[in-house]
């Protein structure tokens, strides 16, 4: 029963499930990856490469979103094989965990700090060019 509350609240925030059998330090390594790779790490590495053409730009979003699902699936197939071997677990903190990288995931991807960290403007356009924000009218 641990191993699958473990996969449940991976697959909801990467890292809750190894928050949750006490495996802290990994948990906490997968979460901050999640939570900051396509609001922080994303556009330093547009930098620190120096990418300017939108081939280029794309096919690293390309490469960012493979990495993000093998990190989905890497957090949810350790912290389910694991659950089957702890003997304490730790709901609440998981819990709480899930939550907040769920926030942090949500809230710090915006186009101001998305630009300031890449260095050059419509970027940020280009990777949310899919989604339609609350606001906008149809």
């Amino acid at each position: 029963m641990n191993a699958l509350i473990a996969l449940v609240l991976s697959l909801a925030a990467p890292g809750a499930g190894h928050i949750f059998n006490g495996l802290y330090t990994e948990g906490l390594v997968l979460g901050v990856l999640f939570a900051f790779g396509k609001s922080t790490f994303l556009p330093l590495i547009l930098r620190v490469f120096g990418v300017g053409n939108l081939k280029r730009t794309l096919q690293i979003f390309y490469v960012c979103n493979w990495f993000y699902i093998a990190l989905i699936c890497y957090a949810a197939l350790t912290s389910f094989w694991s659950g089957f071997s702890v003997r304490q677990t730790h709901f609440w903190y998981a819990l709480l965990f899930a939550v907040a990288v769920s926030l942090a995931y949500r809230n710090t991807l915006n186009a101001f700090i998305f630009t300031a960290l890449c260095g050059r403007t419509g970027v940020y356009a280009i990777l949310r060019a899919g989604r339609k924000s609350p606001t906008e009218k149809k």
